[in-house]
């Protein structure tokens, strides 16, 4: 076989079809490979069943300290083309997990000269020609290095069944040596169900493809109209039924539809976006307390997780939106996926886990009233309903500014009340949620509290001490009155200039923040938390600072190096003196409801200079007692390094029961293999915990939400280093409304 072929062929595409029993085997035994570590050889000194394909020159074997038992195979950089192939027969159509340790040691790739080095796969399918098979593999990296995992997962079609995998090792290199051992083929772990092949029983599902039994029934439509789901038939992998569709514009209304189902079961969408549209939607079960986002990622259908659950006398619920924008949403089909006894009780085993809900979330309290509009308790509940059943344990809750807050308050202020104009079209959206909410008694913050509660989260209720003020023409919208009735208790730089922040050597300014979090600690939060990586500094030369340095030293500040010892020690007292203060509220609070620990936790900068710098010190405040969650970010505002120095957290917090979580911002995660290394050494180096701020945008996109919200499974993380992100299981339509649309005529190239 030539190499540029099978180095060219595609990946694939799981197009979901009428899956034939005889490739369906969920009772079948586990693929396994023979000699995986090459330690059976043949009298001619090869390993059995390996052999080279055509167009190659065989691996060789080594004995040159392998990474387990004696014997590993061995390319040579000779600028041939060598390989060692298995072929795996009659395997059941399943996903696969294929994985293989690899060292390398000077080796050099030539890609000018078509050099490769690959670890790939082959899924054929019976009566089909190789041309249809399934194509998966990993690139293995140039250089040199010890021995390291890589790893990726085999989706086969389900249209026909599985004759064969291969397994090949095959490289040309122009130098150097790679050397691999202890391969590895076999069924993917559950690890949350993300794909219904997984499950045991995933060849007795039941598909719904009829989606004209929805009620209610007037909501129907075969043609598009305002409040109604267009129904349309579609054909695809030998299933016929009809979806439901709603565009943006459409603002049609919950539609229930019949699982006639009981006892526990996968439940997977068919999500369909046949123009490319967009596709978001929102489902929950007739017990769930509100409904949670998912979304198309790929493909013309997507079938994503909904969730697992005990399907006895519930039907499913499917919306555009909850009191807010709408956006388009398709569903073709229901997949039900009955699980196993074993599966049943592994699921509730995992739930009941709570070593595993190592995770932190951030909810910033505005953005998604912004954006949504939520005007009742059902949806605003969509914010904490995503964590439910995932390794979040924490939620930091924050009430939208320093002094700016989603409710009433006796303290606060509620954003834009008395304006008729504003910035955005979102913060009207915003501003006229919060007074419907407040005319309807509604406190989206104890709403979240009690709704994460419920999903077994604790929470802590945060404040920005920075978030006082907007530059225009948003000042209008932004700018808190206390901020505007207090010029001087504003920061001040060295040259007398105001600076857009109040300062924390003023006991008013620590008085009133403290204030704002203790209105909101008593909505029933389970601690406070402080953001120290939005707005730094927090203090400055103003007058107060200036006096007790003068007192303290007998010079004035400003007569120094901005980065004198002594400065940063009088800014780090005064900010200490504001942990301290909540402090000692939370421990107020905390007698009050009859002896209860409450906890405070700080989002702070990625190393001990940089926190230092502007009064944040870590160390003291974990002597002291005065934390108990650090959550150290990346990039924020006032990092210099932007380098997390994970040794120094561990080293300050760790001897003192403080746990550290490192943050990732989740809108910034382009992808999920960085994202999944990086986390595996969060671990390794110490944390406790991994922190995502705004964490929630991920949900609806199941390929990536699937791997964060099980984070907290350490040891399954590690596993996942190495595989690549998850594939998304996708289809494409052969007909909808009667239109033929994987013919040689595309029906829509006319426009």
């Amino acid at each position: 076989m030539d190499v540029l072929g099978w180095m060219s062929a595609l990946t694939g595409m799981l197009v979901l079809g009428a899956a034939l029993a005889e490739g369906v085997r969920g009772d079948d035994p586990a693929v396994a490979l023979a000699n995986p570590g090459f330690e059976q050889l043949d009298d001619k000194g090869s390993p059995a069943p390996w052999f080279a394909p055509p167009g190659f020159q065989p691996a060789e074997p080594s004995t040159d300290a392998p990474r387990s038992g004696r014997t590993i195979g061995r390319i040579a950089g000779d600028g041939t083309q060598r390989a060692w192939r298995q072929k795996v027969p009659s395997p059941a159509t399943r996903i696969y997990s294929a994985s293989g340790w690899f060292r390398a040691k000077d080796v050099r790739i030539d890609t000018s000269a078509k050099d490769f080095a690959r670890f790939y796969f082959h899924i054929l399918y019976k009566d089909r020609p190789y041309a249809e098979a399934t194509h998966a593999y990993v690139d293995l990296p140039p250089g040199t290095y010890g021995w390291r995992r890589f790893g990726v997962q085999l989706v086969p079609r389900l249209e026909h069944p599985v004759s064969e995998i291969w397994v090949t090792v095959a490289a040309k290199l122009r130098s150097g040596t790679l050397d691999f051992d202890d391969l590895d083929l076999s069924e993917a772990p559950p690890r949350g169900g993300r794909t219904a092949m997984t499950w045991a029983n995933f060849a007795k599902a039941t598909m719904l493809c009829d989606m004209r039994t929805a009620q209610p029934a007037d909501a129907l439509s075969e043609r598009a109209k305002h409040g109604k789901w267009k129904v349309f038939s579609y054909e695809f992998g030998g299933h016929k039924g009809h979806m439901v569709w709603g565009s943006e514009e459409t603002e049609a209304p919950a539609l229930t539809i019949p699982l006639n189902a009981k006892g526990w079961h996968a439940v997977y969408l068919g999500l369909a976006d046949p123009s490319r549209l967009g596709c978001r939607a929102l489902v929950r079960l007739s017990r769930d307390p509100a409904f949670v986002p998912r979304s198309r990622e790929e493909g013309f259908l997507n079938e994503v997780l909904f969730k697992v659950a005990d399907l006895t006398d519930q039907s499913l619920h499917l919306a555009q939106c909850v009191d807010a924008e709408c956006r388009p949403c398709g569903l073709a089909y229901l997949k039900l996926v009955p699980l196993t006894e074993k599966e049943v009780a592994a699921v509730k085993a995992d739930r009941a886990d709570v070593s595993n809900r190592r995770l932190v979330a951030t909810i910033d309290g505005f953005s998604y009233i912004y954006s949504r509009r939520p005007v009742s308790r059902q949806a605003l509940l969509e914010e904490v309903e995503v964590y439910r059943n995932t390794d979040f344990g924490t939620l930091i809750l924050q009430t939208g500014g320093a002094d700016m807050v989603n409710y009433p308050s006796k303290i606060g202020e509620m954003l834009g009340q008395d304006l008729d104009d504003f910035p955005r079209p979102g913060d009207r959206r915003y501003a006229e949620a919060i007074r419907e909410l407040a005319a309807k008694g509604v406190n989206p913050t104890k709403t979240l509290i009690d709704g994460a509660h419920d999903v077994g989260m604790k929470v802590h209720v945060s404040i920005r001490p920075a978030a006082w003020v907007h530059s225009e023409p948003m000042s209008d919208f932004f700018t808190s009155r206390f901020y505007r009735d207090h010029p001087e208790w504003r920061c001040i730089d060295r040259d007398g200039t105001l600076v857009a922040r109040m300062s924390l050597a003023v006991p008013e300014v620590r008085a009133r923040l403290i204030d704002v979090l203790r209105e909101a600690l008593r909505f029933g939060a389970d601690g406070a938390n402080v953001l120290f990586i939005r707005g730094v500094p927090f203090v400055l030369y103003e007058k107060p600072f200036c006096d007790r340095f003068q007192k303290a030293h007998g010079c004035g500040p400003k007569t120094l190096d901005e980065d004198d010892p002594r400065i940063l020690a009088l800014r780090g007292e005064i900010v200490t003196t504001f942990l301290r203060e909540i402090r000692q509220m939370l421990d107020e609070e905390g007698k009050a409801r009859g002896g209860a620990k409450l906890a405070l936790s700080v989002n702070v900068l990625s190393n001990e200079t940089d926190n230092l710098r502007y009064g944040v010190d870590v160390r003291r405040w974990a002597k002291e007692g005065l934390v108990n969650l650090v959550c150290p970010h990346q990039r924020a505002g006032g990092d210099r390094t932007r380098k997390l120095d994970l040794a120094f957290f561990k080293e300050a917090c760790s001897p003192h029961g403080v746990r550290f979580a490192p943050a990732f911002t989740a809108w910034r995660m382009r992808g999920l293999s960085d994202a999944v290394r990086s986390a595996a050494a969060y671990y390794d180096a110490g944390a406790d915990g991994l922190t995502f701020w705004d964490a929630n945008c991920l949900a609806p996109r199941m390929t990536k939400w699937s791997v964060v919200s099980r984070m907290g499974h350490v040891e399954e993380l590690k596993e996942r280093v190495g595989e690549g992100p998850p594939r998304p299981v996708t289809a494409r339509f052969h007909k909808l409304g009667g239109l033929v649309m994987d013919g040689p005529y595309y029906p829509n190239w006319g426009y």
